[in-house]
């Protein structure tokens, strides 16, 4: 025994950061797991209906949007880059698609809910899913559809041709990204992306459950946008989508 234990303490001291570096790892696997369970799936969370500011009326001062994770599991702050800060499919580099999209024509942006509203509460009505979110989501990719995927390709949600996409294609910036034959295919397509594979969960919530659905696409990598979760909530708030809900 008190060989072996030498031998041991031999060991640990040859590799003692090989130890501690797979140490740190599985702490914060451990951690980021509970956090992952706790913002998707807390059974006492219950829905808060949104405020009704006037539109367009502007963000509240308060800034960040509630996480609806518990206090001992605070939101991760959010990074700064992400697939489409790198690539830039949808022309604004790095800059934030909520504030790209507030520098819209106002009128644009009110003629865009207004075309596909109707889409967006049958995609709800069909899938479950938020017609707040379908909109806000199309909003913030399509530049009110201003961006060249949307407006060229029919593309109103940022998609890549990336996994296992088998329908046409587009080349945009340089970058493949999906192309449709109409507005309402993409809008399709959108819905059923989030009730396949992993974004099933999502389903968890309910048609009402905005901000959940919100936090829930960010955890779970919709378009690698790690500040998504803000962005979707500030345009719903901004533009009162929660009314189609």
């Amino acid at each position: 025994m008190k060989v072996s234990l030498t031998r041991l303490l031999a060991f640990a001291g040859r590799h003692w950061l090989r130890l501690g570096l797979v140490a740190c790892a599985l702490v914060l696997l451990s951690q980021k797991q509970v956090n992952f369970n706790v913002r998707l799936g807390h059974p006492d969370y219950e829905a808060v209906p949104a405020a009704t500011p006037a539109w367009p009326a502007e963000p509240t001062e308060e800034g960040e949007p509630p996480t609806y994770l518990t206090e001992d599991h605070p939101a991760p702050a959010a990074r700064s880059e992400g697939f489409f800060a790198r690539f830039n499919f949808f022309g604004g580099g790095a800059a934030d698609l909520y504030e790209e999209l507030t520098r819209q024509p106002e009128q644009e942006v009110a003629d865009f809910v207004t075309r596909f509203r109707h889409v967006a509460e049958a995609e709800q009505e069909k899938f479950g899913i938020p017609a707040s979110i379908t909109l806000a989501t199309g909003l913030l990719y399509s530049k009110g559809g201003r961006a060249a995927a949307a407006r060229d390709f029919n593309n109103y949600f940022g998609l890549a041709c990336a996994g296992d996409w088998q329908g046409p294609t587009a080349r945009v910036a340089g970058e493949c990204v999906r192309r449709y034959e109409t507005a309402w295919t993409s809008f399709r397509d959108f819905s059923l992306l989030l009730s396949e594979g992993r974004f099933s969960r999502l389903r968890e919530f309910g048609p009402r459950d905005y901000r959940r659905w919100a936090a829930g696409m960010q955890e779970l990598g919709f378009n690698a946008n790690d500040d998504l979760a803000r962005q979707l909530q500030q345009t719903i708030d901004r533009y009162q989508l929660f009314r189609f809900d």
